[in-house]
């Protein structure tokens, strides 16, 4: 249920408050918090859930900044630059970086070593919002992409179980890859994003990942004309040539071929499945999941976690509401609001996992997923991808040699990004 009695402020809001009484927003019973889409269902009302649960532990209020997903980081950044920021916001692996490096955020490391916080989430959780060795955001929620299949079509034909290796997930797909007698293709093997767009580069990321690569090294340098990058493309290049993936068409219009029983197999997120069974309800129990076909690490991470501004008035009070957003009372509720998985330990329980048993590959994947975002490049994003999927576009729809397309693509990141 939304709570219609709280005073929920609007970013433009917040910073006229803030002129008038900065005095108000700084008692040691009162922190702000700065979230996306707190009056929406689903993820909003886990927010005001937990909201509700720190008011009823502590006994102090929470001032609500709500901002919708597309404004947040701009709106955010001038509130920090006019030192307004609420005590507590919403941080990701994507912006953890850029905000640590103008002050924004505080440095959690005593906090997380009190005992019991750092062991309430899985293995490998805080890695996600730290910078070296600092953590600065509490993860809370993150997605991984793993293998979905129709079991029916790899029944159909004569496939046991799905692919769990590159090779597996080549000859697989291009052996479920139906034509008719025209030779015009009726049911594609595999789905592979490969438009002008952003999952574009993340297909790229995985296959490359899937070869023993990365598209950085460690020091954030670029590795488009390494080995593990070629053969990914190369690899993309085969399927594409022979076929057995749809051509051209957007992510969107290829979840949907997927949905309806056009395609075999994907590799996406688990959010997938609810969207199967409205459009394909008929045949929904064909839909089965399974971890990723590589050995390595998923793509994927943390998407939204809590962090403490760096000014906050009492941040004691702003680590509370952190403390309860990972207590399992909140943990093992998430699930029921979101698709998306949570961090706490046992946050999934036998009754969740046994409703949606196809959870299982990303709540494993998970912890040690490979982020999207380069290292150290995080504010860059948008520059990078475009450069990367452009190379992609142009080896599978132009026909040019992937040696070629990612040595031009080396050479522009090199000049737009550094090394």
């Amino acid at each position: 249920m939304i709570d219609a009695s709280r005073k929920v402020l609007s970013v433009a809001g917040l910073l006229v408050a803030t002129s008038l009484s900065t005095t108000s927003l700084a008692l040691a019973d009162k922190i702000s918090f700065m979230v996306i889409g707190y009056n929406e269902p689903g993820l909003g009302e886990w927010w005001q859930k937990l909201v509700a649960q720190y008011e009823k532990n502590t006994g102090n209020t929470v001032e609500i900044v709500n901002t919708p997903a597309a404004e947040y980081y701009s709106q955010l950044t001038l509130l920090a630059a006019t030192k307004s920021a609420p005590d507590v916001i919403i941080v990701n692996a994507n912006n953890v970086r850029e905000l640590t490096a103008t002050g924004t955020l505080l440095k959690l490391n005593d906090f997380v070593a009190r005992p019991g916080a750092k062991e309430k989430l899985v293995d490998g959780a805080w890695d996600n919002l730290a910078v070296g060795a600092d953590y600065y955001g509490l993860p809370v929620t993150g997605r991984t992409l793993e293998l979905i299949y129709n079991s029916c079509h790899l029944k159909e034909a004569g496939f046991d179980n799905p692919p769990t290796n590159p090779d597996e997930f080549m000859s697989m797909a291009k052996a479920l890859t139906v034509r008719d007698g025209s030779g015009n293709v009726t049911r594609y093997g595999a789905n592979m994003v490969n438009a002008n767009e952003d999952p574009t580069y993340e297909m790229l990321l995985m296959w490359t990942i899937a070869f023993g690569g990365s598209l950085t090294d460690d020091q954030g340098k670029f590795l488009m004309t390494s080995e593990p990058v070629v053969k990914a493309l190369t690899y993309m290049k085969a399927l594409y040539d022979e076929g057995a993936v749809p051509r051209g068409l957007t992510e969107t219009e290829q979840r949907s071929l997927f949905a309806t029983g056009a395609t075999a197999m994907t590799i996406d997120g688990q959010w997938q499945f609810p969207f199967i069974e409205k459009n394909n309800a008929a045949n929904y129990d064909c839909y089965k999941s399974a971890r990723h076909p590589w050995s390595g690490p998923a793509t994927g991470g943390t998407n939204q976690g809590l962090g403490i501004n760096a000014s906050a008035a009492n941040p004691e009070a702003a680590w509370a509401f952190l403390e309860t957003a990972m207590s399992p009372e909140m943990q093992q509720t998430f699930s029921d609001y979101s698709p998306y998985i949570p961090y706490g330990v046992g946050a999934l329980t036998k009754a969740q996992l046994d409703a949606r048993p196809y959870l299982t590959p990303w709540a494993e994947s998970l912890p040690t997923a490979s982020p999207i975002v380069p290292r150290g490049h995080e504010d860059e994003f948008n520059t990078i991808w475009p450069i990367v999927a452009e190379a992609v576009v142009a080896s599978l729809h132009d026909g040019e040699a992937p040696e070629k397309v990612l040595a031009d693509a080396q050479a522009k990141l090199e000049e737009c990004c550094g090394e």
